[in-house]
């Protein structure tokens, strides 16, 4: 295992966990709390929270570290697997990422084509962006089948290891 600034990788994932579900418990917390329910000023009928702006900007900072996390490590791990076995303990590892990524970009792909082009009241206006729209639908979809299959997999893989410990 290995070990940054003398902590094993499992105690720095932990850690930055802690901190990132903390930091979004304070957030939430605040904006629930202090000047939720602003009337906005062009039309008061609607509602413009004080702390918007500052829960989309951490919404977008947590976004772009995800993203530049995912980016280094896709590429550190394609600098060390390129000198290496493809297989890894007995199991197709390569195999198993192009299968991931195949599927990942054929469910954007469908949830894209098969997304919603009909326009939507927001805030009362009408938005009509097909590209947006689908846009949209198809990371929400993509999210949902996502998690769904990672359930599954998971309920599958409990039950399999719980049938093993009993032989």
């Amino acid at each position: 295992m290995m070990k940054l600034f003398g902590w094993f990788n499992a105690a720095v994932s932990k850690n930055v966990l802690r901190v990132i579900v903390g930091l979004t418990v304070v957030l939430y917390v605040a904006f629930f709390l202090f000047g939720f329910n602003h009337p906005y000023d062009e039309d008061p009928d609607f509602i413009e929270p004080r702390l918007t702006s500052a829960l989309i900007f951490f919404v977008s900072l947590i976004l772009l570290i995800a993203l530049a996390v995912t980016v280094w490590a896709i590429g550190s791990s394609m600098r060390k697997r390129g000198s290496q076995v493809k297989a890894a303990d007995g199991l197709p590892t390569s195999r198993i990422a192009a299968i991931v990524v195949a599927l990942l970009a054929v469910m954007m792909v469908a949830s894209f084509w098969m997304g919603s082009t009909e326009s939507m009241s927001v805030n009362g206006k009408s938005y009509a962006d097909t590209l947006g729209l689908r846009t949209a639908d198809m990371f929400v979809f993509t999210s949902l089948t996502m998690m769904v299959m990672a359930a599954v997999v998971a309920a599958l893989s409990s039950i399999r290891s719980h049938f093993r410990r009993r032989r």
